[in-house]
């Protein structure tokens, strides 16, 4: 898991995934992305950042 394969799956560029962070007591990984829209403001669809991972079930991880 890169930050270049973050950015294909997202369709961002690569300066807007800022990090992967894996957590190994939780088995989860952290991606921090810029978002277009600052949470909370008007037009923005996902306030916790929570509910994004679709994109991610397309990617192969070995």
């Amino acid at each position: 898991m890169t930050p270049e394969a973050i950015a294909a799956c997202y369709g961002v560029e690569l300066a807007d995934v800022i990090s992967i962070i894996a957590f190994e007591p939780g088995n989860a990984i952290k991606i921090n992305m810029r978002r277009p829209i600052a949470s909370g403001d008007p037009g923005e669809t996902d306030v916790f950042g929570a509910q994004q991972y679709a994109p991610l079930l397309e990617l192969e991880i070995p």
